[in-house]
């Protein structure tokens, strides 16, 4: 079981390792973890992250359809296509996980018509739950007294997917791979997310949806099957939903709350810091080649994917979210995390959990999960989105 860094000052070293290398900026927003006296060089805000996740998926279906309808070159076409999906995918849950995520909390901007009005436009853009349903589940009930208990939809989830206390780490792993390549797990997710757009939503809403799935049948007719596959339904169907539950599964630790552990005990110790990154070797000499040769491998095929399609934006400091879930500058997570974890540390009260690796997260969570004992579960309400 890969375990957490220890400490405040040991996580801090890792970071602070990439100070062998330029563009801290770069290596703050890979990792997700900020030097302690790095001042960034501008002030972000919603508007601009709003606009970065929205020409992702630009990005993303431009070098799709680029790779589907004008590149001959067939191992051109695939390197297009994987950057294009890359980008689409990892727009898409940035907007959904990051952005309609802090709508529904409120602070996008000071106007909550605003938030309202942009998060009911994207969500229906994407296919994803509506703000208001939304809001009720994440804000009034994961981040209230349902969180870490039966009634928690996101724990409901995880538990009806399969991934339940008491069984081996390794079960655990094989129901991972069999559930991400499920087309029955694909086909119910999705169901899902149309169920939630156009059952039970205002007259508004429902127009809106069907506005929009007339317009997304006339594209896919332009298209073709072809083209409809690999430029919206891989991209922004499956690859999404695998990115969701990849997201999902190391969000937190998922253990039903103790007897007798308060609500903000429960935040606290089954809430995961999910860093994108691994030490640099310590200089550039001959004999530490190859040590950068493997972390440059890490860096592109496996931190910067996880950076991009699982843990976006806040996400990746989404235990400083639970503790914080009311302040309104969300852009300024890695700072903010900062700030708070040093000074817990000067207290001596640090208790973070860091992680380096979203794949050492997920050995986390299962190795967690095997840890516990069984607990009895019957038919959960629960919600992927």
């Amino acid at each position: 079981m890969r375990r957490p860094v220890k400490g405040y000052h040991q996580s801090t070293e890792i970071r602070r390792s990439y100070e062998i290398l330029p563009f801290q900026g770069v290596w703050t927003w890979l990792t997700g973890k900020e030097l302690p006296e790095r001042k960034p060089l501008w002030q972000s805000n919603s508007t601009e992250r709003v606009l970065w996740s929205l020409s992702w998926v630009v990005v993303g279906v431009a070098l799709t359809a680029l790779s589907v309808f004008s590149l001959q070159n067939t191992a051109l076409q695939l390197l297009c296509w994987l950057i294009g999906a890359l980008f689409a995918t990892s727009g898409a849950r940035y907007i959904v996980a990051t952005i309609i995520h802090h709508g529904v909390h409120g602070h996008l901007y000071k106007s909550q018509t605003v938030n309202k009005v942009l998060c009911e436009i994207l969500s229906t853009l994407f296919i994803v739950q509506p703000y208001e349903s939304y809001r009720q589940f994440h804000v009034y009930e994961h981040h209230g007294r349902e969180f870490s208990t039966f009634d928690d939809k996101d724990l409901a989830a995880i538990y009806q997917l399969g991934f339940t206390p008491g069984k081996k780490k390794s079960a655990l792993y094989t129901r991972l791979i069999l559930t991400l390549l499920s087309p029955k797990f694909h086909l119910v997710f999705f169901y899902g997310r149309l169920k939630s757009n156009l059952i039970g939503v205002p007259l508004y809403r429902l127009m809106m949806t069907l506005a929009w799935l007339a317009t997304l049948g006339c594209v896919s007719y332009l298209l073709g099957v072809a083209g409809t596959v690999l430029i919206l339904v891989l991209p922004f169907v499956v690859l999404y939903q695998m990115a969701s539950l990849m997201h999902l599964i190391t969000e937190h630790v998922w253990l039903v709350r103790k007897e007798g552990e308060s609500v903000r005990d429960s935040h606290i110790n089954n809430c995961l810091a999910r860093f994108c990154g691994s030490a640099c070797p310590p200089d550039f000499s001959v004999k530490q080649w190859g040590r950068w040769g493997k972390w440059a491998a890490m860096h592109l095929f496996v931190h910067l994917p996880s950076r991009m399609l699982i843990v976006q934006g806040s996400l990746v400091c989404h235990d400083w979210h639970h503790r914080f879930g009311s302040v309104r500058q969300w852009y300024d997570y890695a700072q903010l995390r900062e700030r708070h974890a040093q000074k817990l540390s000067a207290e001596e009260k640090y208790d973070y959990i860091d992680i380096w690796g979203v794949h050492n997260a997920l050995d986390y969570v299962l190795s967690s999960l095997s840890e516990e004992q069984e607990v009895e579960i019957e038919h959960l309400a629960y919600r992927l989105n």
